[in-house]
């Protein structure tokens, strides 16, 4: 298997490609953002959110999606407290939800923001998940599109056309050139790169496995009529802004975000992915399709940013990826309705 010779993303990675030296699109991304002129594109940031900014205080300026994670804390921070709009915060609320992750997004919202919480059916949750697990061999599929459409839905539903994402992850975590360097968050982008792109496989094509139309609503992107109607834009915060998760979780700590205690199971940082039980089951599922798993995501991050060689990286992995997680393993099977010999 071929592997990049900077970081440790393997060619089995989603859309990642490699130059004719073996650098992976991650790692030339990185090198890109060097050059980058922050403080222009932070100017322009501000033009932009100007233009959005309600003149007497009386609307809400923005929407921005969070789960509760550090990440979610940040653009709430930056976008209230130093550009001063006034944000409505939107969480596709998970149904694994942790103590942890109810903490955090409690201490989210007392960053001095309203949020909705959008709970989903939870029948047809439960019946999406399993559909996700057996046939794509992703146990959060739901919330992997949920999170990209419920906040799509309010921007219409509430008028609010400007709608602040965090990072791009095709930036972050290497994707291809067309759109790794891109400020927007659209239909289209979501529909290449969002919560279905790997398997192609849309909430609609679920009606011919039994599921009602209309059981599916908060699961479907909003009409191209109903986003033009309402200008509804989506930018990437991170493209404005320099992005650096572990300096990010160093600010967000000053203002209460808590992390675990020991280490995340399946990797070797204990900040990421708190909010879900079972999202070190969805990380092993990934290592068994692709030969990855989270610890190499957090370590490929940490080599770039030279907070690591890449034979301490190589380590981490080879410890980390690819166990199976127990924390929540028995939990897992029963709200799965399966057990250990389940093939």
């Amino acid at each position: 298997m071929k592997y990049c010779k900077k970081c440790l993303y393997p060619e089995t990675k989603p859309e990642i490609n490699f130059d004719n030296e073996g650098i992976c699109a991650a790692c030339k991304t990185l090198e890109k953002k060097q050059q980058i002129n922050w403080e222009d594109r932070r100017l322009d940031l501000e033009k932009i959110l100007n233009n959005y900014k309600s003149k007497d205080g009386s609307k809400y300026d923005c929407i921005i999606p969070v789960s509760g994670g550090k990440d979610s804390h940040f653009q709430a921070h930056i976008i209230k407290n130093e550009f001063g709009l006034n944000p409505l915060v939107v969480s596709f609320h998970p149904r694994d939800f942790t103590e942890l992750g109810r903490k955090n997004l409690e201490n989210l919202k007392d960053l001095g923001v309203d949020c909705i919480e959008f709970t989903s059916n939870p029948i047809i949750y439960k019946k999406l998940a399993k559909f996700g697990l057996m046939k794509l061999g992703d146990c959060a599929w739901p919330e992997h599109i949920g999170i990209f459409t419920v906040p799509v839905q309010v921007a219409v539903a509430y008028k609010i056309p400007l709608i602040i994402w965090g990072e791009n992850p095709q930036m972050e975590y290497g994707g291809p050139a067309s759109v790794s360097d891109t400020q927007f968050l659209d239909k289209e982008w979501n529909e290449k790169h969002g919560g279905y792109f790997l398997d192609k496989i849309k909430p609609r094509d679920l009606v011919k496995y039994g599921i009602e139309l209309k059981d599916l609503k908060p699961y479907l992107y909003p009409t191209d009529e109903e986003i033009n109607e309402m200008g509804v834009t989506g930018i990437f915060l991170g493209y404005y802004i320099k992005w650096d998760a572990r300096k990010q979780l160093d600010i967000m700590k000053t203002m209460g975000f808590s992390t675990l205690e020991e280490n995340s199971e399946g990797t070797y940082t204990n900040y990421e992915n708190l909010d879900t039980k079972y999202v070190a089951m969805h990380d092993y599922f990934k290592f068994l399709k692709f030969g990855f798993g989270r610890a190499t995501d957090h370590a490929s991050i940490d080599i770039r940013n030279g907070r690591l060689t890449r034979e301490e990286g190589l380590e981490l992995v080879k410890k980390y990826d690819g166990k199976i997680p127990l924390k929540y393993f028995k939990e897992f099977l029963n709200d799965f309705e399966l057990t250990e010999n389940d093939k």
